[in-house]
């Protein structure tokens, strides 16, 4: 899918399939490909007009299973020929929690990410050259949330380099879809990565128990970002928005705000997270510890609506 203009009409989520935690279980030994299609399908249910998924893939999996995962991947992509989705693939993970996706960190980055990146390379030859010219690829996403765990100057220019090479590597690969990296809330990062971002891409979150306590706190990074975007002449897309709260009614408080200003500056968005799910952040207390975001689903376990979360539909 080449590059469009605006990606002001996009409407979706994140997922991460209800039966995993850990990008292993997810994509290797207990890969469910009759659980994505459920649930994925619960998603168009309760929500008819989302057109993308932010699916995130799993390096780790790859590594232990190989040409497995990358078969796996393509029976997940060709669902949404059935469910008219577009996705937005995330190669790389640098966020994480309790229990672990898994990801990448400094010392794997500062050992691999140079001349043995060929580690890297033959995963993404597996992964992005079969789907090089694949319609239902909106966009690829080098990483989610790469400079998370970056504290100093030495290690924001280790992942900066990574990032580079996985972005030229996608490239010669002869990616069609744009490419895009998800990084924080926060514009030194989107400005950092947007010479290898083809659409600039960033996660803006009315932390209200958090880093952004009011909703008038949490408006000024959006138009700060939207005004980056038109001077680099460049799309701009929030791939995750949608803090979470355990009272229903305080989460829907939240994304009417998150989502209606979003909507009012003409910025897609790919909410966080469509389905109860044993990743962090993801789930009900009782299956895992929860952070301050809380609990971040739209889609309960048993497939029903969370409550008041309808309203997605209405912007």
């Amino acid at each position: 899918m080449k590059r469009l203009e605006s990606y002001s009409h996009v409407r979706g989520f994140n997922y991460q399939p209800s039966y995993g935690s850990h990008g292993l279980e997810t994509w290797g030994y207990g890969f469910d490909l009759a659980a994505i299609e459920r649930e994925l399908g619960r998603g168009k249910e309760h929500f008819p007009n989302i057109n993308a998924i932010r699916l995130w893939l799993s390096h780790d999996a790859f590594i232990r299973y190989g040409d497995e995962v990358a078969a796996n991947f393509a029976q997940v992509i060709r669902l949404g020929e059935k469910f008219d989705l577009s996705f937005i693939v995330v190669l790389f993970n640098g966020w994480h929690s309790y229990p672990d996706f898994g990801g990448t960190s400094i010392e794997q980055l500062s050992y691999w990410g140079g001349e043995r990146f060929d580690f890297f390379g033959r995963y993404l030859e597996k992964v992005v050259l079969p789907h090089a010219d694949d319609e239902c690829i909106l966009l690829w996403d080098l990483c989610n949330e790469p400079f998370n765990n970056a504290r100093s100057d030495a290690c924001i220019a280790t992942v900066q380099a990574w990032l580079e090479k996985v972005y030229a590597a996608c490239k010669d690969l002869g990616a069609q879809a744009p490419i895009g990296v998800g990084v924080g809330p926060d514009m030194s990062r989107l400005r950092r990565v947007e010479p290898i971002s083809d659409v600039l891409t960033f996660h803006p979150y009315y932390a209200w128990n958090a880093w952004v306590p009011t909703p008038d706190k949490f408006t000024p990074l959006l138009d700060e970002a939207v005004a980056f975007a038109r001077e680099v002449n460049k799309p701009l897309l929030a791939t995750e928005t949608g803090w979470g709260a355990l009272d229903d009614g305080k989460r829907c408080e939240v994304l009417r705000v998150e989502l209606s200003e979003l909507a009012k500056r003409g910025i897609g968005f790919t909410a966080h997270l469509l389905h109860h799910t044993l990743v962090a952040d993801g789930h009900r207390p009782g299956h895992g510890p929860i952070t301050g975001a809380g609990y971040m689903a739209f889609v309960e376990a048993d497939g029903s609506l969370r409550p008041g979360h309808g309203l997605f539909n209405e912007l």
